[in-house]
């Protein structure tokens, strides 16, 4: 596979799941958007549930098949993201520029409360 960008994967993505035939002639405009953000929160159950296995008796995160999981649920959040940002009812969402702008948005918090933080490490623990 080559390497894309998220908007060439937004656009070049063959979005072929098959849905019932009720859920199609629903006149509902946000049903795909819906759907997606349904499977957003199946992939986040999943993994909640391997985090809850962690912390309750250990989780091989080394073993190959259990990491494979994880990498699949985590691959679902940004399909659904993908497929969210085109199925936005009011219009599609260019994700590409919508995740730059709010890295660049957290990475100016980050920046600006930075020096704060470094000066409560300095303090060490109270």
């Amino acid at each position: 596979m080559n390497d894309r960008t998220i908007r060439e994967l937004q656009s070049a993505l063959p979005w072929t799941a098959h849905y019932h035939r009720d859920f199609r002639s629903s006149p509902m405009t946000h049903k795909d958007f819906a759907h997606a953000l349904l499977h957003v929160h199946k992939a986040g159950g999943k993994l909640a549930a391997i985090i809850d296995e962690a912390e309750h008796g250990g989780f091989d995160w080394a073993d190959p098949a259990k990491r494979a999981d994880v990498e699949k649920y985590i691959a679902d959040f940004v399909i659904c993201a993908l497929r969210m940002a085109t199925t936005c009812p009011d219009g599609q969402i260019d994700l590409q520029r919508a995740v730059e702008q709010r890295l660049t948005a957290k990475n100016n918090q980050l920046a600006a409360v930075a020096p704060e933080l470094r000066a409560v490490e300095r303090q060490g623990p109270r």
